[in-house]
């Protein structure tokens, strides 16, 4: 009976997770990311969708386009926000990236490129840009002029970073801070987006948290014994994490389910 509870509950949520979907794919900003999972002692793959209110995780063989096809990743014609996997920019109409991975890029581009100046520039103003947003409240619009202002002292900070890395080239050992640098002009608007459309947050940990309960939740069981065991453990984190944004009972919200008729 234990064993089943898993599979009973994703068969009494089956209407809870396609109102999910639905919603998914008409929303205008939706997070999504991986992480891995293993079943019988095999690596696998999980995607999870998720707005404020709705979340959806799928089980998949691989990353990439083939663990996209058929979640509202591959059908989303709004905004994507990612932690730069490029699989994700072949989809959506906009993307914004995680800033919360660029400033830990950035802290360690400070620690190791010690004679450069231009990471902690941009660290300074990525937290001054996001402070800013941060800080307007629901009835503020955006100041064009701010952002204008934004824009101009983040490109000079790249020129900066140029000819830093010009008079002095990375290392052999550590590319990563000259690596962000052209990550960060070639993806401009990506990273950028969050000052001209107040809907779109400035990161993804959405997604990390809903994706960190996957992953405690796996250590508990050590290791799945089939593929339906993690699709039917998908669905039930989902349904979770819905009745948790909804602010309701999780004791009650479960005990409701198991209480329907088949």
């Amino acid at each position: 009976m234990i064993n089943g509870l898993s599979r009973e509950f994703s068969m009494k949520t089956e209407r809870k997770q396609a109102n999910a979907l639905a919603n998914l794919l008409c929303a205008p900003v939706m997070g999504a990311d991986f992480t891995t999972a293993r079943v019988n002692g095999k690596l696998k793959q999980v995607l999870v969708c998720a707005t404020g209110g709705d979340v959806m995780y799928y089980a998949r063989e691989h990353k990439g386009h083939e663990g996209v096809k058929g979640t509202p990743v591959e059908y989303c014609q709004g905004t994507l926000v990612h932690d730069h996997d490029k699989t994700f920019y072949s989809y959506g109409r906009r993307h914004q990236e995680c800033l919360a991975h660029i400033l830990r890029y950035l802290i360690a581009s400070i620690e190791y490129e010690t004679n450069l100046t231009w990471s902690k520039q941009m660290w300074e103003l990525v937290r001054e840009m996001i402070h800013y947003r941060n800080s307007l409240g629901d009835d503020e619009d955006i100041d064009g002029n701010v952002v204008a202002d934004f824009e101009y002292r983040y490109m000079r900070i790249l020129e900066t970073a140029k000819n830093e890395y010009e008079y002095e080239p990375p290392g052999k050992y550590y590319k990563d801070g000259y690596n962000l640098y052209l990550r960060m002009l070639e993806y401009i608007d990506s990273h950028l987006l969050f000052l001209h459309d107040k809907n779109v947050p400035t990161n993804n940990s959405l997604c990390e948290r809903l994706l960190r309960v996957l992953k405690m939740k796996l250590r508990q069981v050590m290791t799945l014994r089939s593929d339906e065991s993690l699709e039917y453990l998908c669905a039930t984190l989902g349904v979770l994490a819905q009745i948790r944004s909804r602010g309701e009972s999780l004791y009650d919200g479960v005990a409701a389910i198991f209480k329907q008729l088949d």
